[in-house]
């Protein structure tokens, strides 16, 4: 069973709360972590665009 919206906002809401008295931007930490899951997961990005970019050469050559 996944996780209820009730159980993301109360996450949310203590995550807040808890960068709200470290003097922490919520958006500024949320953006830091999305930034963090890429640089993480940039060979999955990066074997994505070269078989995007493979599949676009490859209707170019066929359309010749």
């Amino acid at each position: 069973m996944g996780v209820t919206n009730r159980e993301l906002k109360q996450s949310k809401d203590l995550v807040q709360t808890l960068l709200t008295i470290q003097d922490i931007s919520y958006n500024e930490w949320l953006h830091e972590k999305h930034q963090q899951y890429i640089q993480e997961n940039q060979d999955v990005v990066m074997k994505s665009l070269l078989h995007y970019k493979g599949v676009d050469e490859e209707n170019k050559n066929k359309n010749i």
